[in-house]
């Protein structure tokens, strides 16, 4: 690892989406300050934002792909100040669980937060975006239910996100979690599963973890900081 610190930055607490507050704290102009690759979600839980090479991307429910302005705003997401530690070629990975196994070889450290990105081609890919949320109060795992899928063959494009260990729990969702932008910018959303064909593969560890917390006591109103949120994450997470 390089002597450089590596700053992750964590945008309030997964608990808070858990309990279904999804008001936005930080703005896209902000988030852009902390680093070059992300994955988030909007204001009002409204679709599923990557950003790649510092441009975001806010993948909508209706299967539209548009650039938020700098002055709206994400409740909750993980930003990376990406700077590849190791590059390498990636090839006939037929799935999600396939990909898990490979980067355990790859990066078996697991207990330092790991961002990568994968640019390449796709033999299919499998996508899913939540609706916006007008009112607080319904859990995520609720929310969840209102989602868009989406499937793909033979496409091309940008898998990032991350790998966290397991203490984040609560902070954050442990294990993968992975976004997709196509090469054309127009699709995209949270991947629920997906095949490699071919591409390369970049990756870099955290040495720095932050966590910037929501400002206003009223996100945390009603809220019982000291519960197990572990079944509600396994249903807001269900196939990823």
């Amino acid at each position: 690892m390089s002597d450089k610190r590596i700053k992750f930055t964590q945008i309030s607490l997964f608990s808070v989406l858990l309990g279904g507050h999804y008001g936005g704290i930080v703005s896209v102009g902000e988030v852009k300050m902390f680093g070059n690759l992300a994955i988030a979600t909007m204001d009002r839980l409204d679709g599923e934002v990557q950003m790649i090479d510092g441009v975001v991307y806010q993948a909508c429910a209706d299967g539209s792909v548009r650039l938020p302005a700098d002055g709206e705003t994400i409740p909750f997401g993980t930003i990376a100040d990406f700077r590849p530690e190791r590059e390498l070629n990636l090839s006939g990975i037929p799935s999600y669980e396939m990909f898990e196994a490979r980067m355990k070889d790859i990066c078996p450290r697991d207990d330092t937060p790991l961002a990568v990105r994968f640019t390449g081609m796709f033999r299919r890919m499998k996508v899913r975006s939540v609706r916006r949320q007008e009112r607080d109060g319904v859990g995520l795992a609720e929310a969840a239910k209102a989602e868009a899928v989406f499937e793909w063959d033979d496409i091309s494009g940008d898998l990032v996100g991350f790998r966290l260990p397991g203490y984040v729990s609560g902070i954050n969702a442990p294990g993968w979690h992975l976004h997709f932008m196509d090469a054309g910018r127009t699709r995209g959303g949270h991947v629920l599963n997906f095949s490699i064909d071919e591409g390369k593969l970049s990756f870099c560890h955290a040495n720095d973890l932050q966590i910037r917390l929501p400002d206003s006591p009223d996100v945390f109103a009603g809220l019982d900081l000291n519960r197990d949120w572990s079944a509600d994450l396994k249903v807001a997470e269900a196939e990823r």
